[in-house]
């Protein structure tokens, strides 16, 4: 399939800024953003969150009945006039994608979103990603390594005719198989209960999840097991999916660039002041997750774990360039060729540089 070369736009830039040179400029939202500043997340709290709850100030307010916190929005202690609400995802709303969600409750300003399905339902839902929060998916799929110690990738795993316990459907999966990666007999996309259906199988089953947070479930937090598993991100197998895009609805590019051009600057260096010290957001998420009651179940030393392989395995950084948050265009081509590869949707008509960009990021923010 031809695809039309994808020329984004630039950022520039021109001087040598430090933090401290980013934020001397007015960090004002109040009359320019909306306010309460309502942003959906795709999952319930956790580390691969930090940089959008470290914008949660003191004083901050937890709904229980609606799964969210708001508080003053903060960009790097400084107030901006503004509150933020961060939503969760998943269960509380019924599995729902940020652009269903975004579209059916219009209070909702940004939301995350896997690029593929972006992709896949720009049509009908169009939203276009303004930063990459992760530089890679952290989606994966793990093994017992004593039971496999010859296998080191999924791939690999095929070789073994290894069965993989993948939950539900997903483009990933199809295009593992189409590429060969997978066979499809290895697929097995029941619902069966996790880490019950993996114990059980003593080893001999695999697992789809996520490498910052099952690897140090099973070896510390389920006694049943207690062992490590060996991981292999899905992007590291050839899947190039950004996870976690941060979007906004189209029609906001332009309504609300003002906002946009103060706000995503604000959000990268949130995502930076996490990295660098997560301690008071991580206490933030695991008291998130206790008081919600939805059975999701983080604690303190899981989000420490997962902030440390979010380092480890590269899947936060600034990539191939010195800044945070942008999308590579050839990765989006690619996304694209892949979505128009594995599933119904036509793709003929889409533009990529349409549904992601990065004109307003700010190039003097990185890690």
């Amino acid at each position: 399939m031809e695809m039309k070369k994808i020329v984004f736009s630039s950022v520039i830039l021109c001087c040598s800024l430090g933090v401290s040179d980013v934020f001397a400029r007015s960090t004002s939202l109040s009359g320019i953003c909306p306010n309460p500043l309502a942003i959906q997340l795709d999952w319930q709290p956790e580390s691969e969150h930090g940089g959008i709850y470290q914008l949660v100030g003191d004083g901050y307010k937890i709904d229980k009945d609606n799964k969210w916190v708001s508080g003053p929005l903060m960009a790097s202690g400084i107030k901006t006039g503004i509150n933020v609400e961060v939503r969760i995802g998943g269960p509380p709303v019924g599995f729902q994608p940020a652009q269903a969600l975004m579209y059916a409750d219009p209070s909702i300003f940004m939301g995350f979103a896997r690029v593929t399905e972006l992709i896949s339902s720009y049509k009908d839902l169009p939203i276009v990603a303004v930063m990459a929060t992760l530089d890679k998916s952290p989606f994966s799929i793990y093994w017992d390594a004593a039971t496999y110690p010859d296998v080191n990738s999924i791939s690999d795993l095929k070789k073994h005719d290894v069965t993989i316990m993948l939950g539900r459907p997903d483009i990933g999966w199809k295009y593992f198989v189409a590429k060969g990666i997978m066979k499809k007999s290895q697929m097995d996309l029941s619902d069966m209960a996790k880490p019950a259906a993996f114990i059980s199988a003593n080893g001999k089953l695999a697992e789809a999840g996520f490498a910052t947070a099952e690897p140090f479930l099973y070896e510390v937090e389920i006694a049943e097991w207690g062992k490590p598993v060996k991981v292999q991100l899905l992007h590291d197998a050839g899947f190039p999916e950004y996870f976690q895009a941060l979007a906004v609805k189209k029609e906001d590019i332009d309504k609300k660039s003002e906002c946009l051009e103060k706000l995503v600057p604000i959000i990268q260096q949130s995502h930076v002041d996490y990295i660098n010290n997560p301690n008071k957001t991580n206490k933030l998420i695991v008291k998130l997750a206790n008081t919600y009651l939805t059975g999701w179940v983080y604690t303190m030393p899981a989000a420490i774990f997962s902030h440390r392989q979010q380092l480890a395995l590269d899947i936060v950084g600034n990539g191939d360039n010195y800044f945070i948050g942008d999308f590579v265009p050839s990765r989006v081509e690619r996304l694209v060729e892949i979505v128009g590869f594995v599933t119904d949707v036509d793709v003929s008509s889409l533009d990529p540089k349409e549904m992601v960009t990065n004109k307003f990021l700010d190039p003097s923010i990185g890690l």
